[in-house]
């Protein structure tokens, strides 16, 4: 009996290939998808000319950008001193006037540096250390072209030094600062106001 239901069971499965099997659907694309699939059966790779054109392009781009560039930013470094200058200056004539104490400013054109102190006796010792002193020095590609003032020539080598009296007043100074490319600006300061005027031209005292 369990051999007879055995086989029974197995006539009884259907064969897969009498099952009926589902009729194919057209798959049906939009306007813009089979658009993209004819670009994407079109589309080859570059070809050695092509690539060689766009790299001979590149490198006469960066032929004539490159200079430019780093005019901008020579440019730039001399504007950035410049500025730099232009707040020391007004940081030390506001210090004289709050402590009601002279100061100096002093400007080594040699080294490219400037430093500050109060106005009073030193020993010959204490004066050669100034690199403990507050300020800074310029840039590798910015110099102190020269620098004068109301009662002493132009001076452009050595050490130039400013005096402020303890009201804030200094004399009126130009300072002349240039970068490798011979830009200038001219740093007119004013003996009574804070303000320095800056200046992308030579400009001489009059």
């Amino acid at each position: 009996p369990l051999g007879v239901g055995k086989q029974q069971h197995e006539q009884e499965q259907p064969d897969p290939e009498d099952m009926p099997q589902p009729s194919p659907h057209p798959v049906l694309f939009s306007p813009a998808c089979a658009q993209m699939l004819a670009h994407t059966k079109n589309r080859r790779g570059f070809t050695l000319l092509e690539l060689v054109i766009v790299c001979l392009l590149i490198t006469i781009s960066l032929a004539f950008s490159v200079p430019s560039l780093r005019q901008a930013l020579v440019v730039d470094q001399l504007a950035a001193s410049s500025r730099r200058v232009i707040a020391l200056i007004r940081e030390v004539r506001l210090l004289a006037a709050q402590e009601q104490q002279p100061y100096l400013i002093h400007f080594d054109l040699d080294r490219k540096k400037i430093w500050y102190h109060p106005d009073i006796p030193k020993s010959e010792q204490e004066k050669e250390q100034t690199t403990s002193l507050p300020g800074f020095q310029l840039s590798s590609s910015v110099r102190l072209q020269d620098i004068q003032t109301g009662t002493t020539e132009k001076k452009r080598t050595g050490t130039v030094a400013l005096w402020i009296n303890r009201q804030g007043y200094m004399e009126q100074t130009i300072l002349h600062l240039a970068d490798e490319r011979d830009n200038v600006i001219s740093l007119v300061i004013s003996p009574f106001l804070s303000t320095i005027k800056a200046h992308d031209t030579y400009i001489n005292l009059e």
